[in-house]
């Protein structure tokens, strides 16, 4: 499957070590993580009401934000409960709050862009995040990639982008001139940089101090990520709708699902790499596409069947790649 890295201390973290080294758990929980993320375009298409979406997507950010932040607690508690709470530096809390920061840049910076650029020209520049991702992994994480991992990159890189061209309806495309204006451009390179800086700053504040369980790490990053979404919220939302105004039991799935996959992404990307993370989010791609064949029928072109072989050997080649 994927590889790993071994940066985990043996004394402080015997169970996540044996989930390591296990040549079954853990390839089970990066599969499991694929079926989890290609779940949430699912989830939100089933979410629909007559074709549109009756949540406001700031309150589903934040409620998801606050499930993460209980689940971790909850893992946290009995540890705390035992041994004490840890010693740990505010200046060290706080450097959580830059991948919060830099996540609700984005998530405004994405509605931005529409603006400045058509649908097509959207979703094939962001896909350069994964290049954006694998440069600041190079410089921050300081570990030199091969040239066989750099080429299985830009396979999943040319994947994605396939993938979200051909995911345009003929329609959208017929109506829209093929464009985009110098702010755009310029949006366009924030928005990936911000998007790979983000993931590979998380893992260098997780990673920085290993003694400092994953669950704990979670709580002060998912505090920071409750504060700026309640913000977001209070200053997006319609006052005329409660909070829970349009959620259905596909609305919770969504929530539930999402919550999950953040934590498990954190677990990947302490004890694994944001490389792991670029392959695990690409091949979500093929899987989310057979699972919307059998549940809304979708016919897919002679693109997925491309974009499956790409993401396929992109994996492959990574993996007999010498390791740096």
């Amino acid at each position: 499957m994927f590889p790993l890295l071994p940066l985990v201390d043996r004394s402080h973290h015997f169970s996540i070590q044996t989930v390591l080294d296990s040549k079954i758990i853990w390839p089970l929980i990066l599969v499991t993580e694929v079926f989890i993320y290609s779940s949430y375009g699912i989830f939100v298409n089933l979410s629909r009401l007559e074709g549109d979406v009756q949540y406001q997507s700031s309150s589903l950010v934040l409620s998801t934000e606050v499930l993460k932040f209980i689940m971790a607690l909850l893992m946290t508690w009995p540890d705390v409960r035992s041994n004490g709470f840890p010693p740990v530096k505010l200046k060290n809390v706080l450097h959580f709050s830059i991948p919060a920061v830099c996540y609700c840049l984005n998530n405004n910076l994405a509605v931005l862009m529409q603006d400045q650029m058509d649908p097509a020209t959207f979703q094939v520049l962001s896909n350069l995040k994964i290049a954006s991702t694998a440069l600041l992994y190079r410089i921050i994480m300081k570990r030199r990639l091969r040239t066989l991992q750099w080429l299985s990159l830009g396979l999943l890189t040319l994947a994605s982008g396939l993938n979200s061209y051909n995911g345009l309806t003929e329609e959208v495309l017929s109506l829209q001139t093929i464009h985009i204006t110098p702010q755009g451009l310029v949006m366009a390179f924030v928005y990936c940089f911000v998007s790979g800086f983000a993931g590979v700053y998380t893992e260098y504040i997780l990673k920085r101090d290993m003694k400092i369980s994953l669950p704990l790490q979670n709580c002060f990053l998912y505090t920071f990520g409750i504060l700026l979404n309640l913000l977001v919220w209070l200053f997006q939302s319609d006052e005329s709708l409660d909070f829970f105004h349009g959620y259905t039991i596909y609305t919770w799935a969504i929530i539930v699902s999402q919550a999950v996959n953040g934590l498990v992404m954190s677990l990947i990307m302490k004890h694994s790499t944001n490389i792991v993370r670029l392959f695990v989010i690409t091949s979500a791609i093929p899987v989310a596409t057979v699972l919307s064949i059998f549940i809304f029928h979708l016919q897919p072109g002679f693109e997925f069947l491309i974009v499956v072989i790409l993401v396929t050997v992109a994996i492959y080649i990574y993996n007999h790649a010498p390791k740096s």
